[in-house]
């Protein structure tokens, strides 16, 4: 059995969590209580899957975070792009790829399938802009510490476990986003 949740059910992280974590933290929050959830079930019915966390997942213009990036930098839509919510992005190609390789049974347990690099949403965004050819100054910002939104501002992975394992390279967003 394989389980791939978009990204881990811990919160405030400052520095990155291990892939051997139990999901502990935010699960308070409907959302961070169904993947914890998810991931007890899928270890107690079967011990010998794979769970797959990931985060962020950016592609070649495709995603909901690059539609977003567009259309703020746009003016095709309001909000903010937070300077202090960070993730972990991953290629979609990336993640596939690796998702592949953890399909094979000689793989089980807890694996932290992410990019290289943890960079704000705004970053992000910003990387997206420059890509696309749009205006990266267009991206307003702010602080999700600022606002009374729930959940995790912080949520590093460590793919140490993983990368040692898979022969797929997760690339960094500055990498692939060049």
């Amino acid at each position: 059995m394989r389980l791939t949740t978009s990204r881990y059910p811990a919160a405030w992280c400052t520095t990155p969590t291990s892939d051997q974590v139990k999901p502990t933290t935010f699960v308070w929050i409907p959302y961070g209580a169904a993947k914890a959830a998810a991931e007890t079930a899928v270890k107690a019915i079967c011990p010998d899957s794979v769970i797959a966390r990931t985060s962020l997942i950016i592609g070649d213009s495709g995603s909901s975070h690059e539609r977003r990036v567009h259309a703020l930098a746009t003016g095709q839509a309001t909000g903010a792009l937070f300077t202090d919510d960070v993730r972990c992005p991953v290629h979609v190609r990336d993640l596939a790829a690796a998702l592949l390789e953890l399909a094979s049974p000689d793989h089980v347990g807890i694996h932290h399938v992410t990019g290289a690099d943890a960079v704000s949403r705004h970053e992000l965004g910003t990387l997206i802009a420059r890509r696309d050819g749009l205006d990266p100054a267009a991206l307003p910002s702010g602080r999700r510490s600022d606002t009374d939104l729930p959940g995790p501002v912080d949520v590093r992975l460590d793919c140490t476990f993983t990368r040692q394992r898979l022969s797929t390279d997760l690339r960094g967003v500055r990498e692939f986003l060049r």
